[in-house]
């Protein structure tokens, strides 16, 4: 009876010794994004003695980015690796760097990000959140079947793009109307003709080849696409201070190498997909009115 009741009390412990932290994703299985943290995840259980653990759930299967924020809130997942549109549902401020037709190169990307970086990172925090990026998806652009080289030619194009709430503000601003289906309906939508044009990064259309249903592409940049790991502070609190420190810097260290491999694959798809589809210029003056619009 004595040894059962010393179990009974030491249980907890044991509880307590061993911390699981899930992380969830809609990278795919195999993508830079999810080896990378399953490569941290070995290296923290071997660091800690398999105390401090990570379980990376890749490619949504613990559903979309609004279902997994709200599997966080629950405690049923700990972590996830998101969009900017999923920050702006949790009511933080993240539009200085993902306004339509507002970057011309990814080099005034990266100057605005010096500033921008850290200032998301406070807000998260300030919001009981702890950030870690952000991590580069590149520019988006225009993929059609036929030429889009204007905010008239978009507006009566058949537009396909993912519903959220970044979206339908964009949407609003340009004036455009977009069908709404299931990403992994897209392929069919482009065959069938319900869809003739889509807005994605080229890493995207590569791996989903999306791209093989085009022949064109809008070589102006629509939009910069980024997300970031994001953890609840109370998640972390949980830890011992050593562990929390160590958590913390491995995050850090990983975001910052992830976005700059990030950085070298989405250059590389884009030069692929410039290979592979006729590049379009974009109405200048188009540009310049829709800039105006948005100061």
């Amino acid at each position: 009876m004595r040894f059962i009741a010393l179990l009974w009390l030491l249980l907890p412990l044991v509880s307590l010794a061993q911390t699981t932290i899930k992380i969830s994703t809609l990278y795919p299985p195999g993508s830079s994004p999810v080896t990378s943290l399953q490569h941290l995840a070995a290296e923290l259980s071997e660091q800690t003695s398999g105390e401090l653990r990570l379980k990376v759930y890749p490619g949504g299967v613990m559903g979309d980015d609004n279902t997994v924020m709200r599997k966080i809130r629950i405690g049923q997942l700990q972590g996830a690796l998101v969009s900017a549109s999923t920050l702006e549902a949790l009511n933080l401020k993240v539009g200085e760097l993902s306004r339509p037709f507002q970057y011309d190169t990814l080099e005034q990307v990266y100057s605005d990000r010096a500033e921008l970086d850290n200032l998301f990172r406070e807000r998260l925090q300030e919001q009981g959140w702890q950030g870690f990026g952000p991590l580069d998806g590149g520019f988006s652009y225009l993929m059609s079947k036929q030429p889009i080289d204007s905010m008239a030619a978009l507006r009566n194009a058949k537009l396909w793009l993912p519903n959220t709430a970044s979206i339908q503000q964009m949407t609003r601003e340009l004036d455009v109307n977009y069908l709404v289906m299931n990403i992994g309906d897209v392929l069919t939508g482009l065959d069938t003709g319900a869809i003739d044009t889509l807005i994605a990064p080229p890493s995207a259309a590569l791996t989903l080849n999306w791209h093989s249903r085009f022949s064109y592409f809008t070589q102006t940049p629509v939009i910069y696409t980024w997300g970031m790991l994001v953890l609840p502070e109370k998640v972390s609190a949980k830890l011992s201070e050593q562990h929390q420190q160590l958590l913390r810097t491995s995050l850090t260290n990983w975001a910052s190498q992830l976005d700059a491999n990030l950085r070298g694959s989405n250059q590389n798809a884009l030069e692929a997909i410039a290979t592979l589809l006729e590049s379009q210029p974009f109405e200048v003056s188009d540009i310049k009115q829709l800039r105006l619009s948005q100061r």
